[in-house]
């Protein structure tokens, strides 16, 4: 189980830890927005254990940030999240790729 712990924010973003039920941290995720709706979101996950929470849990948060940051708008967030060195891709991310 991993939860997300605030570790630090201010006017143009936020990292946020990933911890496991120890306390831990095994991650973070962090954003940065600018005044013109870019959102830059960057993330690393070090258990591959928890790489299917990692993902369900940051897909879900990623959707709140797109909806609170960018509006209804068209503009998409640049995403960059990894897992040991490794891009993700996202369940609900269109890569452009036949699965």
């Amino acid at each position: 189980m991993i939860f997300f712990k605030p570790e630090f924010r201010n006017q143009q973003g936020e990292i946020v830890n990933v911890v496991n039920a120890k306390g831990r941290a095994i991650g973070y995720i962090a954003y940065l927005y600018k005044e013109d709706k870019e959102l830059y979101i960057m993330g690393q996950l070090n258990e591959e254990g928890e790489k299917q929470n990692f993902i369900d849990m940051t897909a879900s948060f990623i959707d709140g940030l797109k909806k609170a940051i960018l509006g209804d708008g068209e503009k998409e967030p640049n995403i960059y999240i990894h897992l040991g060195g490794q891009l993700l891709q996202l369940d609900n991310e269109d890569n452009g790729e036949e699965k």
